[in-house]
């Protein structure tokens, strides 16, 4: 169960990052666009590490999630990419929580 959620959390991790990058085609070209952009490169960077078994690609996937969850409260927006950043923040969490017993499984 641990490896499929992992799995489920590099394919949010990937979309979000190709959701990010390509809303450069829809919006204007300014520094908030761009930064997003970098954010977008971030989470396809993140998503390589979740297919690793280490922590820190799950602390990493919380952490560049957290600046879209801390503006954009959980409503129900038409906003796709805030819904699955405030999903893989989640199950991200979760993932943390069940690392330790998976890993102490494994030994």
């Amino acid at each position: 169960m641990y490896t499929t959620l992992r799995l489920v959390a590099v394919c949010f991790a990937v979309a979000i990052g190709a959701g990010l990058i390509g809303e450069l085609w829809v919006v204007s070209l300014d520094i908030l666009s761009l930064s997003e952009a970098a954010r977008g490169v971030l989470f396809l960077l993140v998503a390589l590490g979740l297919m690793g078994y280490q922590r820190l690609s799950l602390v990493l996937s919380a952490i560049i999630c957290l600046p879209t969850v801390l503006t954009h409260p959980l409503t129900l927006s038409n906003n796709l990419l805030v819904t699955a950043q405030h999903a893989l923040l989640a199950l991200s969490l979760v993932l943390l929580v069940l690392h330790t017993r998976h890993m102490s499984d494994d030994a």
